[in-house]
């Protein structure tokens, strides 16, 4: 994962950085990857890098963990006030510097990953990234979860550690509110910002639009559909779009500074979610909805995982069953109908991103969480 990415893990860093940073903590991001898209405001922030050998097989997994350890021997020499790791498989590093440097500690986990890996990928030696999990949990002051679910799945495999819900959260003063009003008079407009892989639902989006804009009341009341971000399935939603006869935006990857001003360009935003796979809970925080909240768009999303817990149906958003395009295309004719409505929804949203979903206010939560000996460490 690079540092410097446009994808939601790499947003998810450097948010974490401004938060601390905000705090004036000076910070240090030792990685295995620093990528390319460094945004201005964070072109001073000391990077440390250290790139794993490469290798495939039991090899690549011996080399991510030779990488960790290198960027610990960084650490230790440099010294530090406090440590915090995003989880990975292989890394040992907090419970290596913590006890070292006796300072706090924080692990951040953003999914299961072992069973993760085991079920996407490819994942060799089980018992190293058992172990790794529950040293690095075990030694953290807060493990920092991303979901209920991801808490659960914590203290299942290490009882003893300080497991406490953490969800995503967005930048407030970089996302602002779109102005009141339509867009556009001929056209509606709805976005969806993800990568294009099939658990995203745009398919379902496109096909729902469709059916809207069959029922829809006149032409100005027609939606058409804004698609940021990219990946593998996008030849394939093109297609389906061209099809269906929807007007379809695909603008490809951006930077996470030129997603404000495309939102703001929308008339609502929608998080299609598909049904939840049997036997699987839906673990993921989605940072789209957190965006479009802070955006104040009005917002269609699927009642799957945890969204149900961040919009309140017909207050912040409405909730649709995941995976079906009727009750879909049902909310965007309401939308649609009534402009009124899509003023409510979207000032709720962008008020309730700032009370509870502001970076500042998910870090402050996660420090709060720490015994009160170390919490006074960072203080």
């Amino acid at each position: 994962m690079p540092i410097f990415g446009t994808k939601g893990s790499s947003v998810h860093v450097q948010e974490i950085v401004r938060a601390w940073r905000g705090t004036g903590a000076a910070v240090t991001v030792y990685c295995v990857r620093k990528g390319t898209d460094r945004p201005a405001d964070l072109a001073d922030l000391d990077v440390v890098e250290v790139r794993p050998e490469n290798a495939s097989g039991p090899g690549r997994e011996q080399a991510v963990q030779d990488a960790a350890l290198a960027l610990v021997d960084e650490v230790l020499h440099r010294g530090c006030n406090l440590v915090y790791e995003r989880y990975s498989l292989f890394s040992p590093a907090l419970s290596v510097v913590a006890p070292v440097l006796d300072v706090p500690s924080v692990l951040e986990v953003n999914a299961p990953l072992i069973e993760e890996q085991q079920r996407y990928r490819e994942l060799l030696d089980v018992r190293k990234a058992e172990t790794v999990l529950r040293r690095n949990a075990g030694t953290a002051d807060v493990v920092a979860c991303v979901s209920e679910p991801v808490v659960r799945w914590v203290r299942d495999r290490v009882p003893t550690a300080r497991a406490v819900l953490a969800p995503n959260g967005v930048n407030v003063d970089r996302i602002t509110p779109r102005r009141p009003g339509r867009r556009h008079p001929g056209h509606l407009t709805v976005a969806f910002v993800g990568t294009l892989k099939p658990w995203h639902g745009v398919s379902g989006l496109i096909h729902a639009v469709a059916l809207a804009n069959e029922q829809a009341a006149g032409p100005d009341r027609r939606w058409q559909v804004r698609v940021i971000g990219d990946g593998p399935g996008r030849v394939d939603l093109e297609r389906f779009a061209a099809t269906l006869g929807v007007d379809t935006d695909f603008t490809g990857a951006v930077p996470p500074a030129a997603v404000p001003a495309l939102l703001i360009e929308c008339d609502a935003a929608a998080a299609p979610y598909p049904p939840e796979q049997p036997g699987r809970d839906d673990y993921f925080s989605p940072l789209k909805v957190y965006e479009y909240m802070a955006a104040a768009m009005p917002i269609v999303a699927s009642a799957v995982g945890q969204i149900p817990s961040i919009l309140a149906d017909g207050r912040s958003g409405i909730l649709v069953p995941p995976g079906k395009p009727a009750p879909l295309a049902d909310a965007l004719t309401r939308l649609a109908d009534d402009p009124d409505l899509r003023e409510r929804l979207g000032r709720q949203a962008r008020t309730t991103a700032v009370e509870r979903y502001s970076w500042a206010a998910v870090l402050s939560g996660i420090t709060a969480a720490m015994p009160p000996a170390r919490r006074m460490a960072v203080q």
